[in-house]
C-alpha cells in the first residue's frame, strides 16, 4: 500500500512548473547581436545607446520631445552615493581645478580662467551642500533604445536622436559590441540569468 502511494505521488504533475517566467514573456522570438544593433525577429531592429554627456541643467520632462521620433524606450538607472566618497572626490577635483587656475594665472593665460573659476565655485557649493546634508548626490545612467522595421529606418532615427540631443547639449554613445548587455539593462526586471539570454 505504501509503495502504491509513492508511485502515485511521482505521477502527479506539478502545475507550477509550466508557468513561464518574466524573462520568457519578455524575450523576443529571435535575438541576433550585431556590432551596433540587435535583430529581434522579422523586420524588428533595435539600437541601444547610453548617455555620456548630460546638460548642465535638466528639468522635468526634458527628454519628452524624444518620444516624437517614435518607437523609442528610455530607461533611467539611479543609484545613491555615499556622502564620504563624494566629498573626497569633490575635494580632489576642487584641488585639481584650483591648481590649474593658479598655473594659468601665473602663465598669464586668461582664456581658461573664467571656466575654471565657475567650476571651482560650483564644486565648493556642492561640497558644502553635501557636507551639511542639504543635498545628496546620485549616479544616474540613461539608456535609450530605438526600434525600427528596417536598418535604413533605424539609421535615420539615430541621426534624428543625435540631432535632438545635441540641441540639449547632451551626447549619447552606441553600445558597440554591447547591445545585448544594454538590452538586459532596458528590460523591466531586476535581473535575468545568463542562461535566459
Amino acid at each position: 500500500m505504501l509503495v502504491k502511494n509513492k508511485k502515485e505521488k511521482k505521477k502527479e504533475i506539478d502545475i507550477f512548473n509550466n508557468i513561464p517566467s518574466m524573462a520568457d514573456l519578455l524575450l523576443p522570438e529571435e535575438l541576433q547581436e550585431r556590432k551596433d544593433y540587435l535583430t529581434l525577429g522579422y523586420n524588428k531592429y533595435s539600437r541601444i545607446f547610453a548617455m555620456t554627456v548630460y546638460p548642465e541643467q535638466t528639468w522635468i520632462s526634458w527628454l519628452d520631445d524624444l518620444f516624437g521620433i517614435g518607437n523609442i524606450n528610455i530607461s533611467v538607472k539611479i543609484e545613491p552615493s555615499s556622502n564620504g566618497n563624494v566629498i573626497n572626490q569633490l575635494t580632489k577635483k576642487l584641488v585639481q581645478s584650483q591648481s590649474e587656475y593658479a598655473t594659468y594665472s601665473k602663465q598669464g593665460n586668461i582664456l581658461h580662467l573664467p571656466v575654471l573659476e565657475k567650476q571651482i565655485n560650483d564644486l565648493e557649493d556642492l561640497r558644502m551642500l553635501i557636507q551639511t546634508n542639504q543635498d545628496k548626490l546620485f549616479f544616474a545612467t540613461i539608456f535609450i533604445t530605438l526600434n525600427a522595421e528596417s536598418l535604413y529606418e533605424l539609421n535615420e532615427k539615430t541621426k534624428i536622436l543625435e540631432s535632438e540631443l545635441n540641441k540639449k547639449t547632451a551626447m549619447i554613445r552606441t553600445l558597440t559590441f554591447r547591445q545585448l548587455e544594454g538590452l538586459k539593462t532596458m528590460l523591466p526586471i531586476r535581473r535575468i540569468t545568463n542562461s535566459k539570454l
